[in-house]
């Protein structure tokens, strides 16, 4: 059901989106502020999203995988872009571009564990299971690798309200590539239907 190619292709691209993004606004925090306080801040707030993700875990579990993880990254593009907008229109407002890149990092903690469930639903067998296992840790061996040699690069003649842009380009083709992977995926919630057939055994 999970087309591989276009699902690799997506994690590889937005992935590597996600990777320019981060370094580029700590960069971008630490140009416009000054302050090793505000990247600190700025820094807590990316980890206390992650450490928060076990309270996200039951909302996930109640919704269709499919939808979390494409509705997920519609925000992230969204956001990216209004991001984008904010570092090259309003480049003050440091505190506002903090607040978006806030919820940039508790969309990708909704991403995230949907993405797995979803490999582990419409993917049944173990071989299966495993060669894509091993595709996706190269592939974020490479964006990791990547990602840090070109934002080096690209900061040396980019703004990075440029760079940032270009971030959310790549989502947004991360994120077409994605719907193009899970379209024969059904929308479902193998929670949900293990209640419902817990509640059907009970009853009868």
């Amino acid at each position: 059901m999970l087309e591989k190619k276009p699902y690799l292709l997506s994690r590889l691209v937005s992935g590597l989106g996600n990777s320019l993004y981060g370094m580029v606004f700590i960069w971008w925090i630490q140009i416009q502020t000054k302050s090793s306080t505000m990247v600190g801040i700025t820094n807590a707030i990316f980890t206390v999203t992650a450490a928060l993700s076990i309270f996200y875990g039951p909302f996930i579990d109640s919704h269709s995988f499919k939808k979390t993880s494409i509705y997920s990254m519609v925000i992230q593009v969204v956001l990216l872009f209004v991001l984008t907008a904010v570092i090259i229109c309003f480049s003050q407002s440091y505190i506002l571009a903090i607040i978006i890149a806030g919820l940039l990092s508790i969309c990708d903690e909704f991403f995230n564990p949907a993405d797995r469930a979803i490999l582990k639903e419409s993917l049944l067998d173990e071989t299966e299971m495993t060669s894509i296992i091993s595709k996706i840790n190269i592939v974020d061996q490479l964006v990791n690798v990547g990602g840090i040699a070109l934002s080096g690069s690209l900061l040396a003649f980019m703004a990075s309200g440029d760079i940032i842009l270009a971030c959310a380009c790549l989502s947004l083709l991360g994120l077409l590539l994605l719907i193009a992977a899970l379209r024969k995926i059904p929308v479902h919630n193998a929670f949900k239907e293990k209640e419902s057939q817990a509640e059907g055994l009970t009853k009868y």
